[in-house]
């Protein structure tokens, strides 16, 4: 049984690793993105570019933090064991309507775009 907790106990710090490592690259590569896009010859369409970026990047922050807000902390049974902590529970929320409202506002601009033209 000893052995079995180590495995889950390396497999759950490669797990926060990898996700470190993930949500870096992330980072640097929105934050390289907007510098980069930045070089075009036109000053104005660079300047409405990072500006849309930006915003964009802050909008996604914003509705993480509204959704963490506004997540759930009713404790729930998950494999028989009832699990309360409070901060998972609005983590796991944050992401779910997060991932839910972006899936449905871009659907919406995909649909808006097709049909402009």
């Amino acid at each position: 049984m000893a052995d079995s907790t180590v495995i889950v106990e390396v497999v759950l710090w490669a797990v926060y690793v990898l996700l470190a490592v993930a949500v870096g690259i992330a980072a640097w590569s929105a934050v390289h993105g907007v510098r980069t896009h930045e070089q075009t010859k036109d000053p104005l369409a660079s300047r409405r570019s990072s500006m849309i970026g930006y915003a964009t990047a802050a909008l996604v922050a914003v509705i993480l933090l509204i959704t963490f807000a506004l997540a759930s902390t009713q404790p729930i049974v998950s494999n028989g064991k009832p699990f309360a902590d409070t901060f998972w529970l609005r983590t796991t929320d944050m992401f779910i309507f997060t991932s839910i409202l972006l899936i449905c506002v871009c659907s919406a601009i995909v649909a808006i775009a097709k049909f402009r033209r």
